[in-house]
């Protein structure tokens, strides 16, 4: 998991944008924000939800 942690890192630093990690067939449950690791610049630390 750690290539994609560090690509969706880079690519919230680049555009400041959200990026999601998660499985295609959560697909629906990512868009409703219930499915998938968030990564953005909104809030420092780790929030678990």
């Amino acid at each position: 998991m750690g290539p994609k942690v560090q690509a969706a890192c880079g690519f919230v630093r680049n555009t400041g944008k959200i990026a999601v990690i998660s499985s295609l067939s959560d697909i629906e449950a990512i868009v409703q924000g219930t499915a998938g690791t968030r990564i953005h610049t909104v809030k420092p630390g780790i929030t678990y939800v």
